[in-house]
């Protein structure tokens, strides 16, 4: 099953337990707003596409060996938050790259799958 990692801007609350439901709701927000992307959102994807490019960007016959389980990633931004998927076969590799580029932007990191927060 592909790996889910979820992005939001800061401030986000210092008690793991509450960073999910922060998410939904700013995720709520955006659906009712429909505020543009964070430009901090944006770079994240510019830095982690120079290393891995989008799966929407690749011809048909390289579209195996990507790390995205989906595309364009610029749709899953929203305004303050935004969630990338990465194949199984590849998060070992890709998501401590992905996870330290949110981190040196100043973006707040959750791992669903392992209830992990990382702050910068």
């Amino acid at each position: 099953m592909s790996r889910l990692l979820m992005f939001s801007v800061l401030p986000v609350p210092a008690d793991d337990a509450a960073v999910w439901d922060d998410f939904d709701r700013r995720s709520e927000a955006f659906e009712q707003s429909g505020l543009p992307p964070d430009p901090l959102l944006i770079e994240l994807i510019e830095r982690v596409t120079a290393r891995h490019p989008c799966i929407s960007t690749l011809r048909e016959d390289q579209i195996e060996r990507s790390v995205w389980a989906d595309g364009p990633l610029l749709d899953n931004l929203m305004h303050d938050v935004a969630i990338l998927t990465i194949v199984p076969s590849r998060v070992d590799d890709v998501l401590p790259m992905v996870r330290d580029a949110a981190l040196a932007l100043g973006l707040a990191v959750y791992d669903p799958e392992t209830e992990t927060v990382w702050r910068p």
